[in-house]
């Protein structure tokens, strides 16, 4: 029978290393020491003389012998990393959790307007037309809502973070990271050829110009959400920076309250175009330029 789950944290806890030390000197993720520890799964064998080195033992300790408990002081400590851990899936969950609501919301405004665009193209300048993009910016504000409450609270629970990440899982990140952000904004140069391309070809003709700008609208929106995801994820990772993240995300900041009076303002000039001048098809380029001028205040206001 084996003993390992038993003996694995008294062995760590005489080697003098947490569960993070030991998975980064085993190349291993947190979990997975965690895992060993539960009882839930066993390291492969080549990782377990390893293991055995690292914790200066013999397998035989490390396996099959039962060894003492080391009394209250180890207790506490497995309590301490215990809720160090909770803590950890907690704020990794809410933050991807995080990341896709706002990606989410992002990704369905833009949809809003592809659609908007596309009924154009069928229905011409109905008023019916802009029911699609009113909905999805109903689901998007719904989203940015519900996600920035929930990342406020989270926050004023979690004021202070510890260091979560071994390098390596940083390391991994970076690498996905660069490859996303630049498969996004390859796919958004993309894009604009293929409007102009389209543009060109079928120049005069307002239904296929329009269902064109659908199109463009629509990748640029997935692309734009992939970048904005990643964005947060990047900010997941740079848990040092947490409590400065904590002031500048602040929904009573100047920089929130600029940019979400920008977005408003796009929203009621489209909505004051389409309805009483019928310019929905040039009108959703407020959208665009508010992202813009959103980023714009971003960049001065870390400045």
């Amino acid at each position: 029978m084996s003993n390992f789950s038993h003996n694995l944290p008294i062995l760590r806890r005489r080697a003098e290393y947490t569960q993070e030390a030991l998975a980064e000197a085993l190349d291993v993720s947190r979990q997975a020491v965690s895992k060993w520890e539960s009882g839930q799964t066993l390291p492969e064998a080549a990782t377990l003389i390893t293991l055995a080195d690292l914790l200066g033992c013999t397998l035989d300790q490390l396996m099959r012998e039962e060894l003492a408990d080391d009394g209250p002081g180890a207790t506490r400590q497995d309590r301490d990393e215990e809720e160090r851990y909770a803590l950890f899936v907690a704020y990794d969950s809410h933050m991807d959790r995080f990341a896709r609501m706002i990606a989410g919301g992002v990704f369905l405004v833009l949809l809003g307007v592809a659609a908007l665009m596309a009924f154009y193209a069928v229905w011409g300048e109905s008023g019916l037309i802009a029911l699609p993009l009113l909905l999805c910016i109903a689901a998007a504000v719904f989203l940015f809502i519900f996600a920035g409450i929930a990342h406020e609270d989270f926050q004023k629970a979690h004021p202070v973070l510890p260091d979560f990440y071994a390098p390596q899982a940083i390391a991994d990140f970076r690498r996905v990271f660069r490859v996303g952000i630049a498969v996004a904004v390859a796919a958004i140069v993309a894009d604009v050829a293929l409007l102009i391309a389209l543009s060109i070809i079928f120049e005069g003709d307002e239904g296929i110009t329009a269902l064109s700008v659908a199109l463009f609208l629509f990748i640029l929106g997935a692309a734009v959400g992939v970048l904005v995801f990643l964005g947060i994820q990047h900010s997941k990772y740079d848990v040092s920076q947490y409590a400065q993240e904590v002031e500048q995300n602040n929904p009573s900041s100047p920089e929130s309250r600029l940019n979400g009076s920008i977005m408003m303002l796009a929203t009621a000039i489209f909505l004051l175009a389409g309805f009483l001048f019928h310019a929905w098809h040039p009108a959703w380029v407020v959208f665009p330029v508010g992202g813009l001028l959103c980023g714009i205040v971003g960049n001065l206001q870390k400045k």
